[in-house]
């Protein structure tokens, strides 16, 4: 197999040609391998590379294609995002020079659980310091490029995994969504990216008070649903999957339209043309499409998401200062990073509580939304792929960082005005990714729409708890139509 041929093929194809023995999984990750060295340079995607343990892996299963039991997803060259997810042998740095000298020991449960459905891993791809940004430009590791064009941001935090699948260095890679990460980079990138309903995926953990959801994303609709079946426990006669279940398009849909940023700011005409394309290609499947007001408050954001963010980040820190021996230093953390431990570390149990129940909440609005609507369509993010550097601390804000981090601040740090202004800038990027994270709802971004210079701009689709298959058919159908609009990349 040619490079050429590798990158045209998504991963079911390549696993089908695996199992035929027209090609080896060695063949496949000297592909995956060769394409890296070669768009590495330019995208900076990966961050660390392990192909002897990965050459030893493909090798044991060609060796074992002939046995009865073949995992589905046997073969296929595989990108894990740096963060959460432990590989034996690999580091675990999460875009975090802190963490700079840790190593895995073992697989995490989720790791083995990669492993065992076939995946060779051979690389660990860039994220910002500890998941917390919607772009990947971490001071540890460098900016993250888009592979559509080198001066934009492929998104984040699983930046680096979507540069990854877009510039073809692999056709799926690991991804994980706290407030938007998976579909985020997948509406930058041009790719499916699906949250799943929380808990669909079981990764062993709670991470970030159960919002952090595991997932991937891919070129093809039929990628992710077959990932998903793979992590979802298999395939039965009673329980046929989601594979089998994209066959089917969905009938009756009554969807609902909003394109209004819920903090008041304005949304990019490109996105709000991206919506009103998809809800013209959803016309044959529906019989009510009717525009409503993005149906969140701008109170959620500062009130109920940021507030546990910042104690997971505060608990984070604190891990981080067991593993070092020592309180972390400036040239440990980011200035943003220590700032929002800092304000977890401050607030009260009183206000962490109150989120959480402020969660249940809005779960319970959505749910009786989506008695009424079977999909809620918006934009994923407000704007097409920002630039590099558009979320970037400038020299002055450090600096009231830098002299706040090291002052005794008290208990106001914790006032929600101050954690409003702290996070303005990125909920302005992002207003419509974090309420599914609350909720647990599962919501995706589908690649119906590029701006005229070429660079993609994704649509999200959200639906009630347990609707994941209904997304997937929606993308299927949309997929099958040639609704997709994914331009070349120039890398």
């Amino acid at each position: 197999m040619n490079l050429s041929e590798y990158r045209e093929l998504d991963a079911t194809a390549l696993v089908e040609l695996w199992r035929s023995g027209e090609v080896s999984a060695v063949e496949l990750l000297d592909c995956a391998t060769d394409r890296l060295e070669e768009a590495n340079p330019a995208l900076n995607a990966l961050v660390y590379t392990a192909y002897d343990a990965a050459r030893a892996d493909a090798a044991r299963l060609d060796r074992s294609r002939s046995e009865a039991a073949v995992p589905p997803l046997a073969g296929i060259p595989f990108t894990v995002k740096d963060i959460g997810v432990e590989i034996a042998g690999m580091p675990l740095r999460a875009g975090c020079r802190g963490w700079s000298g840790y190593l895995s020991r073992s697989d995490s449960r989720y790791g083995r659980r990669l492993r065992d459905i076939g995946l060779v891993i051979f690389g660990k791809t860039n994220t910002p310091e500890l998941g917390l940004y919607p772009v990947t430009e971490s001071r540890a590791y460098g900016a993250c490029r888009n592979p559509f064009d080198l001066r934009h941001s492929p998104g984040g935090a699983s930046g680096g995994s979507a540069a990854a699948v877009a510039a073809g260095i692999v056709p799926i890679a690991s991804a994980s969504d706290g407030g938007g990460s998976i579909r985020t980079p997948a509406s930058c990138c041009g790719l499916v990216g699906l949250k799943p309903t929380r808990g669909t995926i079981a990764d062993g953990e709670e991470r970030w008070s159960g919002i952090v959801t595991e997932g991937c994303v891919s070129r093809t609709v039929r990628d992710t649903a077959t990932f998903l079946d793979a992590l979802h426990g298999g395939c039965s006669e009673e329980r046929p999957g989601f594979a089998r279940g994209i066959q089917h398009r969905p009938r009756q849909l009554r969807a609902a339209v909003a394109t209004s940023h819920p903090l008041g700011y304005t949304t990019h005409e490109a996105c709000k043309a991206a919506v009103q394309h998809a809800a013209a290609l959803l016309e044959p499947m529906s019989v009510l499409i009717e525009e409503i007001e993005t149906p969140y408050n701008a109170e959620l954001y500062p009130h109920l998401f940021l507030p546990v963010v910042a104690a997971e980040v505060a608990a984070d820190i604190a891990e981080l200062a067991e593993f070092l021996g020592r309180r972390p230093a400036p040239r440990d953390l980011e200035p943003d990073t220590r700032l929002l431990g800092e304000v977890g570390r401050r607030l009260s149990a009183k206000l962490y509580v109150e989120a959480r129940r402020g969660w249940r909440r809005l779960a319970a609005q959505m749910a009786a939304f989506h008695e009424r609507y079977d999909v809620l369509l918006t934009p994923v993010i407000a704007t097409p792929p920002p630039h590099i550097g558009a979320l970037t601390t400038s020299l002055r804000e450090q600096m009231s960082i830098e002299s706040l981090t090291r002052t005794p601040m008290g208990r106001g740090l914790a006032r929600p005005g101050f954690v409003e202004r702290l996070a303005l800038r990125v909920f302005a990027l992002m207003p419509f990714t974090p309420p599914a994270n609350m909720t647990g709802q599962p919501a995706i971004s589908l690649p119906v729409y590029a701006t005229p210079d070429g660079l993609p701009v994704g649509v999200q689709a959200s639906a009630a708890q347990g609707q994941d298959l209904l997304l997937l058919q929606l993308a299927a159908a949309l997929e099958a139509d040639g609704a997709w609009r994914r331009p070349q990349p120039v890398v």
